[in-house]
Order: structure tokens, then sequence, then C-alpha cells
């Protein structure tokens, strides 16, 4: 009982984070459309491109999240994995070192911590 209260409360925490990534990420394609992938600045229309097909990406891991649940975890895993591991690579690339934005840690952990608990229920 207890565990499966703390599965829906990664679920949930995972779900607003990945609306948040979504929300953030038409913001800045339609104020200021530039990022960066893996060190290489993209602008104009690559950008926006790539900002929306990462926030498409994050709403359609929600969906499995709770249709699909063990497909969306290790979807969510791989997401915030793959984000977190390009942040990393474009601020070495560019100097920064290895400060990272908190905000793919934060869904790397969650979906770590609730990949161990289903593992552990099932």
């Amino acid at each position: 009982m207890k565990k499966k209260i703390l599965e829906n409360f990664l679920r949930s925490g995972l779900s607003i984070l990945l609306n948040l990534n979504f929300l953030s990420s038409v913001f800045v394609s339609y104020i200021n459309p530039e990022s960066y992938f893996f060190g290489e600045k993209l602008i104009g229309a690559n950008a926006t491109i790539y900002l929306l097909a990462g926030g498409i990406a994050g709403i359609i891991i929600v969906f499995f999240l709770f249709k699909k649940k063990s497909m969306g975890i290790i979807l969510s895993l791989l997401f915030f994995g793959y984000f977190f591991i390009e942040g990393l690579m474009t601020n070495l690339s560019l100097g920064f070192g290895f400060d990272t934005s908190p905000f793919p840690k934060v869904g790397l952990s969650l979906s770590i911590i609730l990949l161990v608990i289903e593992r552990m229920v099932h």
C-alpha cells in the first residue's frame, strides 16, 4: 500500500517535470529560438525543432508513465539521462565545467528511484 502511494507520488513528480519541460521548450522556442546540442549552438528553425521535439517527447512519456508504467519509467530514465549527458557535454565544451542544470538531475534521480521501487514490488 505504502509503495503504491510512493510510486504514484514519484510518477506525479516526473509528470510535473516533463510538463514543465514542455512548457519551457514552447516558451523558449517562441521567444528566443536558440539551444545547444552537445556544444553546438542551434538557432532559428533548427533550435525550434530541437526544443519542440524534446518537449513533445516529454509529453508522450507522461502518457506512458500512467498507461504503460514500466515502459514509461524506462523512457523517462532515458529522457532525463540524455538531457543530463547533453547538458554536461555542452557545459564541458563551452568551458563551464561539470555544473549542470538541476532539472535533469532531479528527473534522473526520480526515475531511478521509481525504477528501483517498481522492481522491488514486482
